[in-house]
Formats: C-alpha cells, structure tokens, sequence
C-alpha cells in the first residue's frame, strides 16, 4: 500500500530529499510530502486534466483518489472564505459528481476534464455576472475545457479504449451519459461522495499526524475541522445549488451534441439546414398516424384551453386582441387563463428557440429559467405547443432588455394546440379525438417592433438538432447560424 502511495505523491511531487537520502526511512519527510500534496490547488495544467483520465488513471493506482482529496480541500477554502457564495457551492459540486464511483473511469475522467474548467468559471467569471446568466458567464471556460477533451480523445490509449468499449461517436456517448447523470443526480449522491472524499483525507491526515512535526500535526487537526464545518453545512447549501448545477451540465451536453455535429460534418454531401424547408402539415400527420410520439396527446380536448376573451390593455403596453395589428393580431388566443400585462427591468434575458427560416425579432420568447429546466426538444414541444411544420428547432438567441424604462410584454401559460390543417381540426381516430400538445409552461409575448438587433445575440445551436433526421451541419462554405431580422 505504502509503495501506491509513494507512486501516487510522486506524481504530484517529487519527494523530499531528506526521504531519499534516508532511504526512505524519514517519516518526518513523508508526512511533509503527503502534506504538501493534500494542499495543492486545482491542477489547470493539461497534462494533469489529461493524466487522471481514462485508462491512464488505472496506470497510476491512488493518483485520482488523491487528486480527488485535493481538489474537494480546495473547493472547501473556497467556501470556507464565503459561504454565501452559492457558485463555490457548484464548484464543489462539480467536484463530487467527479467522483461518482459508477461513472466508469472513461466517463469519470472525461467529465474531470470539462469540470476542471467549470470550476474555474465558478471561482474567475465572477458573482455578478453568473447570477445575471451562468452559461453565459462560464462559456470561455466550457470552449478551454472543450478544446482539452479534444486533446484527451486523441490520445492513443484513449482511442484504444473507445475503440474497445464500440464507442464510435464518443461526443455524443458523452453526452448521453451527462444527461443520464444529470437526471439521476440528487443530494444524497453528492454528500456521500463528499463523506467518501472526508473519509480519504482523514487516513491521509492520519499518516501526517503519526509521522509529522507539532505544527504539522495541529495544522492536520485544523485543516480537517475546516473541512468538517464545510460538510456541516453542505445538506441545505448544496440543495440550493442542485438546480443551477443541472442547468449547467444540461448546457453542456447540449454543448457536446454540437461538438458531434461539427466532427461529423466534413462531407459535402451533408444537408444544409438553411437551404432546407421545414416538415410540411401533411408529412407531419402522416408521421404521427404512423408512430405518435409521447410528447403529442390524442383526445377531444387539450389541458390548457385557449383564452377567449384579450385583456384589457394598459396604456403602457401593446394590443394583442382581434383589432391589433399584425402580428400581433388575436395572440391573446396562444394564451391559457391569466393574460398578465409586466415590465421587463433592463437587463433581463429572453430565450426564442427557432429555426433557420425564423425571424429572430419574433412574438414568442421565454425567460431564463424554462429556457434552462429544457432538457431536449420533446420537452420543448410539449410544454409550449410547438408543431414541427411552425418550426423545426436547432437553434436559439437570447436578448438582453436594454437600459431604459424597461420593456411591456405580455405572460401567462401557453394554451395546448390542436393539429389543424386550414382551420379544420385534423381527427387522430374515429372515436373523434384529435392530435394536442398540451403547453401549459410559462410564454412571454413582445412586441417585435420593440426588439432593438443591437441587444440580441448571435445564435447558437440547442444541441437538439434540426428535425428528428437529426440533420448534420455542413460547415464547408455553408453559411449557418444567420441572423434573421425583419
């Protein structure tokens, strides 16, 4: 045991020279060793990210075990700094999920990988700006760590590995098995992952306590107390954080979904999702008399009618019932119950998923937070009644409120959307059910007119493809990702 160990400090730091010229035989120095080792901070270097990784790991028995105590110490100086900061709180927890046992080491390492740069973003992007928008914030970091998992795939034991495991698009695997974790993530997971990591540090802790000097050994006690106080409190605090973590690592495998499309697109050949049209009415009832997907609901009746009558209008703010101006004409009927006229404060963030052929300064927007509990297009569909010929997705912009008086929109739940084709309600059966999707999540209507392209972003793909062909993006002198503004 003592010789892994030995093998595993030394691969953070060469030992003492007070431990060789013993012979080994200077526990002192060994203690001073293990010591300097446990308060090493986050490794950036990519050698490191790409060495506790994968098959390398198994080369290198304990090095991932004490990386692992290293990296959990210091995310808990972090907190221990401020608490309150709920962002050292998903550090941590990026930090735990990395040593979820049942990962596999593949997996396990890869995801170390991405999460070294997330905890970077967590710590350097700075308060502020990840309360306003998370991914946002931490997007230079997710591209780093992106460009790191490059690397990591290329290495020659890696590709054995994928090639032994049949794994043929490891982006894609990756981020499958990202939101399989995500889905399955909980506080109970993360704190026995902490207690494991505690119950590490404590045997090392233990070794610097038998072999090392007074001052070693008090500041052994202390180090560990402050990890404890950290625990104390992580039930309530990493609860708290367990949203914003699944938001991000959502994001990011929607990240890896884009990075699959971009390593396979070299072919010329691949459709081009600008010079495509979208599903038409009749490919889409003929899909789903064929094979209705779960998302879309037959009966007589949807969950969430439409409104009948449009709210009376305040001065501040725009009409949209039947006298309003296109396109804002009778909107008031994409509604379910409660039409609630708000003023957006400058600086909040929309979210608009679309198409290649949308306009990007459009009616139908969404806030931040449904934009980030979407999971994958089915999701998006159901909750707010999307039919694939209105729009085919793989895309999405934000837009920033700009500095001023705010802007007026209109909220309230989308209603559920009966499949018609010209008017005529299309039947699912002959029992007289029809096709629905239920909405029911909450739709934020603007005035397009009111939309300035200076606040807009660019945009950027959702990771979930174009249509269910899962159509690939040609980027050999195919132009994508276009703005569209009328």
């Amino acid at each position: 045991m003592w010789e892994e160990l030995e093998n595993g400090l030394a691969w953070f730091k060469a030992a003492p020279e007070r431990w060789m010229s013993s012979a080994k035989q200077d526990f002192t120095a060994a203690a001073e060793w293990i010591w300097i080792v446990i308060q090493g901070d986050f490794s950036d270097d990519q050698t490191t990210a790409q060495a506790v990784t994968g098959t390398v790991i198994s080369m290198i028995p304990l090095v991932d075990q004490i990386c692992d105590v290293r990296d959990v110490v210091a995310n808990c100086r972090k907190i221990n700094q401020d608490s309150s900061n709920r962002w050292a709180w998903v550090a941590l927890a990026l930090t735990l999920i990395g040593l979820f046992p049942t990962l596999g080491s593949l997996v396990k390492g890869c995801f170390k990988v991405m999460f070294a740069y997330g905890r970077k973003a967590m710590f350097q992007a700075g308060k502020t700006a990840l309360d306003a928008d998370m991914w946002k914030a931490s997007k230079p970091f997710v591209e780093k760590g992106i460009g790191k998992l490059n690397d990591f795939l290329a290495h020659p034991e890696v590709r054995k590995t994928l090639k032994a495991l049949k794994i043929d698009n490891p982006y894609k695997y990756l981020a499958d098995q990202l939101r399989k974790l995500t889905r399955g993530l909980s506080l109970g997971k993360l704190t026995a992952a902490f207690d494991t990591a505690i119950g590490a540090l404590n045997k090392l802790l233990d070794l610097v306590k038998k072999w090392g000097t007074t001052p070693m050994q008090t500041q052994a006690g202390q180090l560990l107390q402050m990890v404890k106080k950290v625990r104390e409190q992580a039930n309530k605090a990493l609860a708290d954080a367990l949203a914003p973590i699944q938001n991000y690592l959502n994001r990011l495998a929607q990240r890896l979904d884009v990075e699959h499309r971009v390593n396979h697109s070299a072919s010329t050949n691949v459709p081009n999702p600008h010079g495509t049209t979208r599903m038409q009415l009749d490919e889409e009832i003929a899909e789903l008399r064929k094979a209705k997907p779960e998302w879309v609901k037959v009966g007589k009746a949807g969950i969430y009618d439409a409104e009948r009558k449009a709210p009376p209008v305040p001065p501040t703010h725009f009409d949209i019932g039947e006298d309003a101006p296109k396109p804002l004409t009778e909107v008031y009927n994409t509604f379910h119950g409660t039409i609630t006229p708000d003023i957006l404060p400058p600086g909040t963030v929309l979210y608009r998923v679309l198409d290649a052929k949308s306009n990007d300064n459009a009616i139908y927007w969404m806030s931040q937070a449904e934009f980030d509990a979407l999971h994958a297009k089915p999701e998006w569909r159901d909750h707010f009644a999307v039919w694939k010929h209105w729009n085919s997705n793989g895309e999405y912009l934000t837009y920033t409120v700009p500095p001023g008086k705010g802007m007026p929109v209109w909220r309230g739940k989308a209603a559920s959307q009966r499949l018609e084709d010209k008017g005529i309600p299309v039947p699912a059966d002959k029992s007289g059910n029809y096709f629905w999707l239920e909405g029911g999540h909450e739709q934020i209507a603007v005035n397009p007119k009111l939309l300035n392209p200076e606040h807009a972003s660019k945009r950027e793909f959702t990771g979930w493809g174009y249509d269910d062909g899962d159509i690939e993006v040609n980027l050999v002198g195919v132009p994508i990702l276009e703005r569209n503004w009328r």
